[in-house]
């Protein structure tokens, strides 16, 4: 639909004869119509008007909102540029005739059409919105953002700016940042394993952010920096990050993928240290694998010290209702619910630090990643754990370790109270529940392709593992 503020008043010129006040009884009615859905209708008395007044706007701007509503987009665009002809000031015209060039696929006139109207009225808070939303669908993601913040400027209670503008920064720049870069045991460690290994050295930091480690590295008094980011907004933005803290000259930002790059155009030689937090909660998710493996084959010397040089996927069983209840239903309200349990979902994460639960075993390694190495296999193992407490045991809870240096470790168990955490947790819960004894033990398959690994239960094959009770 539409989304301009068209003013519909009569507007039109009558033809010698006409009665005004019959134009617009007509025209009322025809809009009447209109808002009921009557469409047919509205059309027929639409044209009586337009027969008496050829260029009457708020006739052709109505029309236009009909082909709009049929589907008819070609239609409506010469009936709006004729209301424009008649009204060239209404800002609402040329908003609408963005709109529909916009969804038409014409971007260069769509925009045109927009910016007409901001030279008409500036301080139009509808028309912002729609070049932000063109904006958007077109990537200009800062452009976007700038219009949406004018707009509520101007209209602080502009509810279509306000959703966009939040839509857009998710799009632009995922949450996780934010607790990422504000994770201070996190930040401390990667800047005590980067002070030990930068100086004098030639960095290369894949996956910059906002460039917190790249400015760990230079301050460090690397010899060189260069960093690249994916998204080209976020390392525009890096740039001005970089700048503001007076490294701007030390650092190179890159806004391009890793794998992307090549030495004697965007790098001008090997690097010597690859720092980098690509990781996701999974460890493996984010591409880590490939992009490691790219980076020691054409972006780093063959001795090249890596940070981190391992990262872990390490878990515990675990047990407890409040937890269990995310993949499990018995009954509720009386009635037996378990057939649903088919749909559960084998994996989720969710803030373990804040859910009270229950630690049946010993910390476990999954999955250990040597990023030193310059190649790595998909692989499957089985892991044999034994339950150092008795309970009800629904599944996984996993975290991330991170080996930076030497004894410099970053991991985020699961830990109770407030926290900020970079990473979170992930639960990964069995084919059902388990009912364990104290050191009884439970079969394992932990498997990844180099992008999602699995953990679930052999459960058939659990030693003494009673049946769910």
């Amino acid at each position: 639909m539409l989304r301009g503020q068209s003013q519909s008043g009569s507007g039109g010129k009558a033809q010698p004869g006409s009665a005004p006040g019959e134009q617009d009884a007509l025209l009322a009615e025809a809009q009447s119509c209109f808002g009921r859905g009557e469409l047919a209708k509205a059309e027929t008395l639409l044209r009586q008007v337009l027969a008496r007044a050829p260029e009457h706007p708020a006739a052709l701007t109505t029309l236009a909102h009909i082909a709009d509503r049929t589907g008819n987009l070609k239609a409506a665009v010469p009936l709006l540029r004729r209301a424009i002809a008649g009204n060239p000031r209404n800002v609402g015209l040329h908003n609408d005739l963005g709109i529909v060039l916009a969804r038409l696929g014409d971007a260069k006139q769509a925009a045109g059409a927009f910016r007409r109207a901001i030279e008409i009225n500036p301080d139009d808070p509808a028309t912002h919105t729609n070049l932000g939303i063109w904006h958007q669908h077109n990537g200009a993601i800062d452009a976007a953002v700038k219009e949406f913040r004018r707009a509520l400027e101007i209209d602080p209670r502009h509810l279509t700016a306000r959703l966009n503008l939040s839509l857009t920064l998710q799009k632009a720049v995922a949450p996780w940042h934010f607790p990422m870069m504000n994770d201070a045991p996190r930040n401390a460690l990667y800047d005590e394993a980067i002070r030990r290994i930068a100086p004098g050295r030639s960095v290369l930091d894949i996956g910059t952010g906002a460039g917190l480690l790249a400015m760990m590295a230079a301050r460090a008094g690397a010899r060189w920096v260069a960093s690249c980011e994916a998204e080209p907004w976020i390392a525009a933005k890096a740039r001005e990050v970089v700048t503001l803290n007076g490294l701007g000259d030390r650092i190179t930002l890159i806004g391009k993928r890793s794998t992307e790059l090549a030495i004697g155009r965007d790098l001008r030689e090997r690097a010597e240290v690859l720092v980098t937090e690509i990781f996701g909660t999974t460890c493996i998710n984010e591409h880590v694998i490939p992009t490691i493996e790219h980076a020691h084959a054409e972006l780093l010397r063959p001795d090249a010290i890596v940070v981190p040089r391992a990262a872990s996927l390490r878990g515990y069983l675990a047990g407890g209702p409040a937890l269990e209840g995310y993949f499990f239903v018995d009954r509720a309200a009386g009635f037996e619910l378990t057939p649903f349990n088919e749909f559960a979902q084998p994996t989720m994460g969710l803030p373990i630090n804040n859910l009270p639960h229950e630690v049946l075993s010993d910390d476990f390694e999954i999955f250990r990643f040597d990023l030193t190495e310059p190649r790595f296999a998909a692989a499957e193992r089985i892991i044999e754990v034994s339950a150092r407490r008795a309970g009800r045991c629904f599944g996984v809870v996993q975290w991330l370790r991170l080996e930076l240096g030497e004894d410099i470790t970053y991991e985020n168990r699961p830990r109770p109270g407030p926290t900020i955490d970079s990473w979170g947790h992930m639960l990964h819960s069995f084919s059902r529940p388990i009912a364990l004894d104290v050191g009884e033990r439970l079969r394992l398959l932990a498997a990844h392709n180099r992008q999602h690994f699995l953990i679930c239960d052999l459960a058939a094959e659990a030693a003494g593992a009673s049946a769910p009770r």
